[in-house]
């Protein structure tokens, strides 16, 4: 008897399809401004789940891939307070503008190192959103989601790169 090894296929944000599921789901935060003010209200990753948006992303990915909840709750999380996408440059990139009138970046370095220095879950929630704030709620969704919810070494090596090649 033959047995048939399934390989598990990752969720990619880059993938045309992911993207255009999370795209429809960041825009319908639009019209369904409730959902966009219980995600904004959530303090911790975990609080992210209890909510219906949360579970409406989730299912609409899940046919693509294996979801990491954690993960997915914390780009969800986050997501809930971009305004608008801008996918011109690298997420971190974006951290690197210099602001008009100002001598440094948007984002300091200190608090920039800060950033790619979170270990633990709910620190890289906050500290997403913090970043979002920081750019006045203009971000490169896929870049922003794909480094969140891949947050790891490689990913942390990517935004370093990203920053001080716009700073340096």
């Amino acid at each position: 008897m033959k047995m048939i090894i399934e390989q598990k296929k990752w969720l990619n944000f880059s993938d045309p399809n992911v993207t255009n599921i999370l795209f429809q789901w960041w825009k319908d935060l639009e019209t369904t401004r409730g959902d966009r003010a219980d995600l904004r209200r959530c303090k911790v990753t975990e609080d992210v789940f209890f909510l219906p948006a949360y579970h409406r992303l989730r299912h609409s990915l899940l046919p693509l891939g294996t979801v990491n909840n954690e993960s997915l709750g914390i780009v969800s999380g986050v997501l809930s307070h971009v305004r608008d996408h801008d996918g011109s440059v690298p997420f971190a990139g974006q951290l690197a503008r210099i602001s008009p009138g100002k001598d440094g970046p948007v984002m300091s370095e200190l608090r920039f190192r800060k950033l790619l220095s979170v270990r633990e879950p709910n620190t890289l929630f906050r500290e997403g959103i913090r970043a979002v704030l920081i750019l006045d709620g203009t971000v490169n969704i896929i870049d922003l989601a794909q480094g969140l919810y891949w947050w790891n070494t490689t990913t942390r090596k990517k935004w370093a790169l990203s920053y001080y090649e716009r700073i340096v």
